[in-house]
């Protein structure tokens, strides 16, 4: 079968070991997506047990892998190979063609730091067979050996990971790539050891640097590219098969439309794509394409709200489900997001927020913050803090969070990505 084949109905099922993060963890993963990858199998990382047998629409399934959306509920997305291929391909022609690694065709070194238990992990080890296939390779783009990852992500557990990867490169004459979530960037970035110096002396060796999963702080890639850190955004899901937007601007082949956008300009983001997933599996064998609209081209309908300006290039505002209804007014709650996150009363004090809507009496819902705050910063202080901070701001009066709750750590979904639905429970919960 050749490499770019879709599976045939035939072929078995890998599920590899529950992943603990260990180096023998990260290389079973790794030699099941290399199956995937070359054909031989399906690979089932799904929320259940793989069906005896695909549903008619999925015969074409190469992986499945969980999301979980907004909702904090699994669901099986399935992907078949070309559209894993299209998303990889995709990614290499943009390297290619903006000059971050022209002599490969865009195609690089991969130090994988993500957990290969969602899209994005699958996809950078994924894309590493992507660069031994198509460059000839004997084995995939990999660190060899595949690294330990069971530790605390910071600094010092970088440079000792990405050294070897960049040697590893340089000696295989391919540029060193990864991909981060915002967390792992921003304790790199904000450092102020010598640790953090030499992270950021590493990391800036690496031709790009992807980060998705989750919004960026402004600020944390502004200092990223004064550092001179190749740092692209990435957006996208499970269903589009990992990022397909690549700082704001969709990858070749992706179109990208808004559906009822208001008067200001903002609608549901709607994404046609060569890597849109085939649709969800259900644990009772069934299937649900409900988000995928339209015969060839698919599209895929998101719950983001999101812009688009008149050159095409993408702002995403938030989900759709997110939105806070208080007094009448919708707010976005990562509008107040930002604006904590910018604020200059907070710098040094605030580490990280999430802003839900809580259900309300007289309001219908009011606005609440969970917050986790820098060392030193008493929680007594955090409402007052937020507060006095944001009315000093542009930020309109019925957007200021009516109660702050101090957290140790937000609640996260799969990598880096706040959990909104615990959010809400716990601020539910907590009574200040």
């Amino acid at each position: 079968m050749s490499a770019d084949a879709s599976p045939t109905p035939d072929l078995p099922w890998l599920v590899p070991p529950v992943y603990d993060a260990s180096a023998a963890s990260l290389t079973a993963h790794a030699a099941a997506i290399g199956e995937m990858m070359a054909g031989r199998a399906r690979l089932w990382l799904g929320p259940f047990d793989p069906p005896a047998q695909l549903p008619a629409g999925f015969e074409d399934t190469a992986l499945v892998v969980p999301t979980s959306g907004s909702t904090g509920t699994a669901k099986a997305v399935a992907l078949s190979r070309p559209a894993l291929l299209a998303s990889q391909d995709a990614t290499a022609q943009l390297l290619a063609a903006d000059g971050t690694a022209p002599e490969t065709g865009g195609h690089g070194f991969w130090l994988p730091l993500l957990p290969p238990t969602h899209i994005a992990g699958v996809q950078v080890l994924a894309r590493a067979h992507r660069t031994a296939q198509v460059l000839g390779l004997a084995a995939p783009a990999l660190p060899d050996p595949l690294p330990d990852l069971r530790g605390h992500f910071d600094s010092d557990a970088f440079t000792e990971l990405a050294g070897p990867v960049l040697e590893q490169a340089t000696g295989a004459g391919l540029p060193a790539l990864t991909s981060l979530v915002p967390t792992q960037l921003t304790r790199i970035v904000t450092g102020a050891t010598g640790a953090d110096a030499r992270a950021r002396g590493m990391l800036k060796r690496f031709a790009a640097v992807l980060v998705g999963g989750a919004a960026t702080s402004p600020d944390v890639l502004a200092r990223a590219r004064a550092q001179k850190i190749a740092v692209r955004t990435t957006y996208g899901s499970s269903e589009t098969a990992g990022g397909c937007v690549y700082d704001r601007v969709p990858l070749p082949g992706v179109e990208l439309g808004l559906v009822d956008p208001d008067a200001a300009g903002a609608g549901r983001l709607r994404i046609a794509s060569p890597t849109l997933s085939l649709g969800y599996l259900t644990a009772d064998g069934g299937t649900d394409a409900s988000p995928f609209v339209g015969e060839p081209p698919r599209s895929f309908l998101t719950s983001d709200l999101a812009e688009l300006d008149a050159g095409g290039t993408l702002t995403v505002l938030g989900r759709a489900d997110d939105v806070i209804n208080t007094g009448g007014r919708k707010v976005l709650p990562q509008d107040v997001e930002r604006a904590i996150d910018r604020s200059l009363m907070l710098r040094g004090m605030i580490r990280a927020s999430v802003v839900v809507g809580v259900a309300d009496p007289e309001w219908g819902q009011r606005v609440e913050a969970l917050v986790t705050l820098e060392d030193g910063v008493h929680p007594d202080e955090a409402t007052a803090l937020v507060r006095a901070a944001l009315r000093t701001s542009e930020v309109p009066a019925h957007m200021v969070p009516k109660r702050v709750h101090v957290l140790e750590r937000l609640p996260l979904l799969g990598i880096g990505k706040v959990d909104r639905a615990a959010a809400r429970r716990l601020a539910a919960e907590t009574r200040m």
